[in-house]
């Protein structure tokens, strides 16, 4: 059997990333790898509930240590030392008759934590590294939780045995095998349950450990289920050396483990807590706390700004109720955020009153980016293009990095006519989201304003197969084809808008268009007038009547 000092393990590490790029390594986590985050390991629940046992046999002022030390529940190769062995047991014993009272718990004592650092590492690595796996005997969701807070993703948990094939090795999304069963699917914690692993996890591992080396943290060996299942498996079912990291302070690990080690080629490393540990993992591997800090800081900032704008969103498209609900408590000026502000002014009865506010909040909060622009836009919808181009200037000095901003004021510049100008904002906005279906949509607008059509056509598809059912693109699109006389391509699209918004004027104007170009005239005519009935204001529309009423005269009169 081989013991190797940390840094060895380390360099190991380092080695065989670096050089070996189809080896992937599979974190194995026990109870130990959950104690820095304020869950109570085995030992410690074991040692309380041996202690609830007591007080319900042994009189008061008896000694509790003489009274394990008696091996009161008569469990075989009883070790007063090590009761985290015989957790399964004590659980049993415990809670006998009222297993929903240890399910109770054990959900207290996992709750309680919360992912330290050693897991925002973890983290990183599954998420920025091909070694993005776990198989755990816990119970608590430090791992995807930590997964979701500073990795940004959701992983694959499989908390039950029924769905163990889904365990697949070489996967894009991080994994989390729990093989005790999670802990609101009926856990695995009887000496039963926990003596042989499932037939479906067998299977499953059996698959993974021929393309993964574990690294066991935490795991104390004290269950048979994966240890027999362990030692079951032949040197040459594991990819590798499996590596078991044990708690220097708290001694050696047991025999069996040693054993299991001597039989797989394995080697034992003494290593510092889990959080050190863990840390020296991620850093030989790229990790940088520095990094991590800096982009959950962004992150959580981007998770508040899309809230707020979410809410001022739903103020501003919702009904007076809605408004009247979502008004913030009365505050002194200079206690008010850019979103009280901006949820007061959305409130206003008038579009002046509106405009009003706003321009009250910005002398509040000059250097708000967020109160500029939301000024810029009710500007510009009442027609004040030079004021609106000031204030969506002054939001992108402030706030660079809007790409919400940058768009709106190729708005402000298409519609004065500096198109030039404009497409430069539009790129802007692109670069920074090139996913916002909107900015391709304007854009192309622009483009195809301007005669550059094939630009135009790309940007139009580009925001379909971003967001599909994308009616105004749709419709604009239907209307370029109509004009480059594609009138069976023109009418799969424009029937598709109108199949989403039957009612929309302007989509049925443009069903109008295709009519007549199709020379339907009458069918034109009987669109074009439904298109009116639902805005009776729109002058494209009497236009387009007024020449569809022309081409029936003259087809009558040459008829």
């Amino acid at each position: 059997m081989q013991v190797w000092a940390l840094k060895g393990f380390l360099d190991e590490l380092k080695r065989i990333n670096g050089t070996m790029e189809d080896r992937r390594f599979v974190f194995i986590l026990g109870a130990g790898a959950s104690i820095q985050s304020g869950v109570k390991g085995a030992a410690h629940l074991a040692r309380e509930w041996m202690q609830m046992l007591y007080h319900r046999e042994v009189s008061p002022g008896s000694d509790f240590d003489a009274w394990l030390r008696c091996n009161p529940l008569e469990i075989d190769n009883w070790q007063p030392d090590n009761l985290a062995g015989h957790y399964p047991e004590i659980f049993a014993r415990c809670f006998a008759g009222d297993h929903e009272a240890g399910f109770a718990e054990l959900e207290k004592a996992i709750e309680a934590g919360s992912p330290s650092f050693g897991y925002a590492v973890l983290a990183w690595i599954m998420t920025n590294t091909s070694h993005n796996m776990v198989i755990t005997t816990n119970f608590d969701n430090l791992v995807a939780d930590s997964l979701y807070i500073y990795g940004r993703r959701s992983p694959h948990v499989i908390g039950h045995e029924t769905l163990a094939g889904y365990l697949k090795p070489l996967a894009r999304r991080p994994m989390v095998a729990k093989i005790h069963r999670d802990l609101f699917t009926d856990p695995i914690n009887d000496p039963d349950g926990t003596g042989q692993l499932k037939k479906p996890w067998e299977d499953a591992l059996k698959n993974i450990f021929k393309f993964y080396t574990p690294i066991f943290i935490g795991y104390g060996g004290n269950d048979g289920s994966l240890m027999n299942f362990l030692s079951d498996l032949s040197q040459q079912d594991i990819s590798g050396r499996p590596f078991w990291c044990y708690y220097e302070p708290g001694g050696q690990p047991n025999g069996d483990i040693a054993a299991l080690m001597q039989k797989h080629n394995g080697v034992l490393v003494p290593t510092p807590d889990w959080d050190q540990l863990m840390l020296d993992i991620g850093n030989l591997w790229g990790y940088k706390h520095d990094d991590q800090l800096k982009d959950l800081e962004r992150y959580t900032e981007d998770m508040k700004q899309t809230l707020q704008e979410q809410v001022l969103n739903t103020s501003r498209e919702g009904g007076e109720d809605i408004k009247a609900k979502l008004l913030p408590k009365p505050k002194e000026k200079k206690d008010k955020s850019w979103l009280d502000w901006s949820l007061e002014a959305e409130g206003k009865g008038s579009v002046e009153d509106k405009l009003e506010h706003y321009r009250q909040a910005i002398k509040a909060l000059p250097e708000s980016s967020e109160l500029h622009y939301n000024y810029a836009y009710w500007l510009f919808d009442t027609g004040q293009a030079i004021s609106a181009e000031k204030h969506y200037r002054k939001a992108i000095d402030i706030d660079p990095y809007d790409d919400s901003a940058h768009s709106n004021y190729a708005l402000v510049l298409k519609a004065q006519g500096n198109f030039e100008k404009a497409e430069a904002h539009y790129k802007i906005a692109l670069e920074l989201n090139s996913r916002e279906a909107s900015y391709l949509y304007n854009y192309a607008i622009l483009l195809n304003s301007i005669g550059r059509i094939e630009e135009a056509e790309a940007l139009y598809k580009k925001a379909l197969s971003l967001k599909p059912d994308y009616t105004n693109v749709m419709n604009n699109y239907a209307s370029l084809m109509v004009e480059q006389n594609r009138l069976e391509e023109a009418e799969v699209l424009i029937n598709r808008a109108l199949d989403l918004s039957p009612k929309h004027p302007v989509f049925v104007e443009t069903k109008a268009e295709l009519l007549f170009a199709q020379e339907k005239y009458q069918d034109a005519l009987n669109t074009i007038e439904r298109s009116l009935e639902l805005d009776p204001d729109r002058q494209g529309a009497k236009d387009l009547k007024v020449q569809i009423e022309q081409a029936i005269k003259r087809r009558k009169q040459s008829d």
